[in-house]
């Protein structure tokens, strides 16, 4: 990543703290443990939360197949068109608690895999839940919902609606962050 993207990234931080969540981009290490648990032969709709400057962005190209759909979803106007620009190909929206609206106008019937570098413990807890409930409408009964996080303060919510919650700790990230692996949504009313 260039030094011109340090410094947006940096100056979108000091801007609006709550929303980025770091002082700096996830390190490459934290990348790779976001996306090594994704069996991308098989994905045909990707979601991305809180793309920031786009480093998971830049990833997502290189391992997904052509033809996969990608939504990206970043709410800073600045950063988000920044990776318009980027990745013309992809689709783009702000409001991660709109997945389900934002696929199904593009006839998507959910997500195989939604990664998310959204930074829940600055949310409230309804901002938190309305997002997870997204998350959970929105991915397919066989998909994976991998975020990561810089404490386990949401591993309640996540075990509350996947029947599978795996976490990795990846220290090489400044800071060290939790990566949160989460399959098979708990159906409604159970």
């Amino acid at each position: 990543m260039s030094i011109l993207y340090w410094r947006l990234f940096l100056a979108r931080f000091f801007r609006s703290p709550l929303q980025i969540g770091s002082v700096i981009p996830s390190s490459q290490k934290l990348v790779q443990a976001m996306l090594s648990p994704v069996p991308w032969n098989q994905i045909d709709t990707v979601v991305e939360l809180g793309a920031g400057t786009g480093v998971i962005t830049q990833a997502l190209k290189k391992y997904h197949k052509p033809g996969t759909e990608t939504f990206i979803f970043e709410n800073d106007p600045v950063l988000q068109s920044l990776l318009r620009r980027r990745y013309p190909e992809f689709h783009f929206a702000s409001d991660a608690a709109m997945m389900d609206t934002v696929l199904s106008q593009q006839n998507m019937n959910g997500s195989d895999v939604i990664l998310s570098s959204l930074p829940f413990s600055n949310f409230s807890i309804d901002s938190r839940v309305r997002i997870l409930d997204q998350i959970c409408d929105t991915l397919k009964t066989d998909g994976i919902f991998i975020a990561y996080q810089y404490s386990q303060h949401i591993k309640p919510l996540l075990q509350e609606r996947f029947q599978e919650v795996e976490i990795r700790w990846v220290p090489w990230n400044i800071p060290p962050a939790f990566v949160y692996i989460c399959r098979k949504p708990i159906p409604e009313g159970t």
